[in-house]
């Protein structure tokens, strides 16, 4: 009870600073995204890649997703190669991450910190579901990078994959980096 509170009164400052400032809240929002990304990337980048970890929203599946619920979220089958999530997980494992979670829902982030140890954790989400993570991650002391959503909505939501490649550490071509 006490966190939902505690995320109503923050989501309730971003509010009134938005309205003091004359944006929006997804404005402030981004803001603390882009802030906590700057102030997290030297840390992030010196941090080994076996003890990083990768949360995913599971609104990135494919309609047809064939991922089975897992006590750790959808495990994926790579069963499409056009999938966001199917190239962010085989990229990340062929890096060596920890581990790749597609989360149902926000509120397993913190069961699989508990059972990963991750000492670094690039989070795709939307807007406010980032801003909640990038404060979880601060409060239990967790070096975070966030990756927002371009498009959100719950479902049949997109990323900019090459954005996430590269922040996972691969290496990409001019025509890589340009593609959504």
């Amino acid at each position: 009870m006490a966190e939902s509170l505690l995320e109503i009164e923050v989501l309730n400052r971003i509010k009134a600073e938005a309205k003091k400032n004359g944006c929006s809240e997804k404005e402030v929002i981004q803001a603390y995204i882009q802030k906590m990304n700057q102030d997290n990337h030297d840390e992030f980048q010196r941090t080994p890649i076996k003890e990083r970890i990768v949360l995913v929203p599971q609104c990135l599946r494919e309609s047809d997703c064939k991922a089975p619920l897992g006590e750790n979220g959808y495990v994926c089958q790579h069963c499409n190669p056009e999938c966001q999530v199917n190239q962010i997980s085989k990229a990340a494992d062929r890096l060596g991450y920890k581990g790749v979670y597609i989360l149902p829902g926000g509120s397993m982030a913190q069961k699989i910190i508990d059972f990963s140890k991750p000492h670094a954790i690039l989070g795709i989400a939307c807007e406010k579901e980032a801003l909640l993570g990038g404060l979880l991650l601060k409060k239990l002391g967790i070096i975070g990078r966030g990756i927002l959503l371009f498009r959100d909505g719950c479902v049949n939501t997109l990323v900019k994959v090459a954005d996430v490649l590269k922040i996972l550490g691969v290496k990409l071509d001019r025509r890589q980096d340009t593609k959504g």
